[in-house]
């Protein structure tokens, strides 16, 4: 029966996936790998937010999010409620 849950929830997680969109956030404060760490565990603990790629030396976190699931705004109020201040956010194309 798990089984049959999970292969349900990755059908599902794959429609989703056809709304993604990719964004670039430059993100200030982040001077070490544990803040790399925490801004990636907060990010990828959201609802909607499906890849996270944060780097500290471009200043900066690459996700795919669902924008029909989370904002934009929510996203940025996440980073900045753990010490960071979220910046500006760039649209990549897909």
């Amino acid at each position: 029966m798990g089984c049959a849950e999970n292969s349900n929830k990755s059908k599902q997680t794959d429609v989703n996936q056809a709304d993604n969109v990719s964004v670039e956030i430059s993100i200030e404060g982040m001077s070490c790998m544990s803040c790399v760490a925490n801004v990636k565990k907060t990010l990828s603990d959201l609802n909607g937010i499906n890849e996270v790629k944060v780097s500290l030396e471009n200043k900066n976190a690459t996700l795919h999010y669902n924008p029909n699931i989370i904002s934009i705004d929510k996203i940025k109020q996440s980073i900045n409620e753990i010490g960071y201040n979220a910046g500006t956010v760039k649209k990549l194309s897909q």
